[in-house]
């Protein structure tokens, strides 16, 4: 009966050791993952970006995408590199980006409490008729996605 209770006991503190290991790494990768999201200076979720109106106008073969944004203050400076047209259910109608400079945004940095304008054009063989829904989609260079919903006309 003897040898019974002292491996009872060995297990004990084997467990509570385990127990107390899975509790300490728990901690540190908690921890390291909340000290390496304070350090970020700009990180992609401090910019909020915002599309506040935009204008889709098409003709025969092309459409014409106006979009004006808004760089609420407290949000660091970001630029636009890419610009998508899509319908609603997410197949792209258009890209456009700054580099091919098929894309333009006027200013090029938008800096907090500041405004711009981006522009772009594009292509199709065939356009929606007046009234479809799309979203016009913008991507910061810290890779953040801003969206807005109009109309063409």
């Amino acid at each position: 009966m003897r040898s019974r209770r002292s491996i009872s006991d060995i297990v004990a503190v084997v467990l509570l050791i385990v127990i107390a290991i899975a509790a300490a790494v728990i901690i540190y990768m908690w921890l390291s993952g909340l000290i390496g999201s304070v350090h970020t200076s700009t990180s992609a979720t401090q910019v909020k970006l915002e599309i506040t109106g935009a204008n889709v106008t098409a003709t025969s073969n092309q459409y014409i995408v106006t979009a004006y944004l808004y760089n609420p203050p407290g949000s660091p400076s970001t630029s636009i590199t890419l610009g998508e047209l899509e319908f609603t259910n997410g197949t792209v109608i258009c890209t456009a980006s700054t580099t091919s400079n098929t894309l333009t945004v006027t200013p090029n940095t938008i800096t907090p409490s500041g405004t711009a304008t981006a522009k772009f054009s594009c292509t199709v063989s065939s356009v929606a008729p007046a009234g479809t829904p799309v979203e016009i989609v913008l991507f910061t260079t810290e890779g953040v996605q801003v969206t807005y919903t109009a109309t063409v006309s």
